[in-house]
């Protein structure tokens, strides 16, 4: 299933985090799982608040970093998707019309 622009992307509610050295860590409470992410990932997530549009989310990645919008949409997507694997985000896809 693909990601559009107007999908909310929602932080679970049992993950914390630290941040830690330009990067972030993430602890999913319910699993005790911790994830490492680099500096472009800790950016998102601290975009997510309660929730975030994944069209806002792309537009601030390419403001605040030099990216291909072509490449930030493919690693965007592919980092929702594997946070969304890992149960540390909810993506509600939202109709287009």
């Amino acid at each position: 299933m693909s990601i559009n622009p107007s999908s909310l992307v929602i932080p679970g509610g049992d993950v914390v985090h630290c941040d830690l050295d330009g990067g972030a860590v993430l602890l999913d409470l319910r699993t005790r799982r911790y994830f490492k992410l680099n500096r472009v990932s800790a950016h998102v997530w601290s975009r997510l608040g309660d929730h975030a549009e994944v069209g806002v989310l792309r537009r601030s990645v390419l403001e605040t970093f030099d990216v291909d919008p072509d490449r930030c949409t493919r690693d965007l997507d592919a980092l929702l998707g594997a946070m969304s694997a890992a149960g540390l985000v909810e993506i509600r896809h939202v109709s287009v019309a």
